[in-house]
């Protein structure tokens, strides 16, 4: 019964009894606290394992376990590209952002015809091969990249595959997760310093080996696009 319970908390001096009513001992506000952390590690836990099968793991050169106090926006029945607006609102409040991917915002998500990096903002971003040729083969797509290039951003093909999606919003880094047929199943955001240095070093490492795109090099594309003329 619950006074039986009650009862077995005093007698652990967890609770006291005062005036006939209950209250935590200084040692049950601990274990209080200690249980929520447990049940918030276990929330964590959860949500982490509906990401991690799309994860590039391999990539990591950081402890698994510092993700424990990251964000974690999962998509939902009602709201499939939840994880590409919780991107898009960390991105719209940072002043430096830099990228490293393979995809922007998935067909279908309405975010997807937004201009996500505003005039003002610094882009750095490195971008694979076979994205940058999709962006070009589009007229929108390929003007909003000089556009991008002509107010100062930095973009850069990448030599080699790109394989994670990874982008850091000041102090912010942002790292996502799609599954084989393009859909968002997850995104973290974390301001852990060491995710952090990561990160950085990881950007810093494929710009060393990217190939600068140019507005010369999207002109040359949209002439040969538009048949030479």
């Amino acid at each position: 019964t619950i006074h039986r319970q009650l009862r077995a908390l005093r007698d652990s001096g967890l609770v006291t009894k005062q005036n006939g009513s209950f209250s935590l001992t200084p040692v049950g506000e601990l274990a209080a606290t200690e249980f929520a952390r447990t049940f918030d590690t276990m929330d964590t836990v959860s949500s982490l394992s509906h990401v991690t099968p799309w994860l590039p793991l391999t990539e990591f050169s950081f402890e698994f376990d510092r993700l424990r106090d990251a964000e974690i926006a999962l998509p939902r029945p009602n709201d499939p590209f939840a994880p590409t607006r919780r991107m898009l609102q960390t991105i719209h409040g940072a002043d430096h952002i830099r990228m490293l991917t393979y995809t922007f915002l998935p067909e279908g998500d309405p975010a997807a015809r937004q201009c996500f990096v505003d005039e003002g903002q610094h882009f750095e971003g490195v971008l694979d091969s076979t994205l940058v040729r999709s962006l070009l083969d589009d007229p929108a797509s390929r003007t909003h990249l000089r556009d991008l290039l002509t107010r100062g951003a930095r973009i850069a093909i990448a030599s080699q595959p790109v394989p994670l999606i990874l982008t850091i919003a000041d102090e912010w880094v942002i790292i996502g997760a799609v599954d084989d047929g393009g859909r968002p199943q997850g995104l973290l955001v974390t301001d852990d310093e060491v995710i952090r240095t990561w990160a950085a070093e990881t950007i810093d490492d494929a710009l060393t080996r990217a190939e600068s795109l140019t507005p010369e090099a999207i002109d040359t594309q949209a002439v040969a696009a538009d048949g030479g003329k």
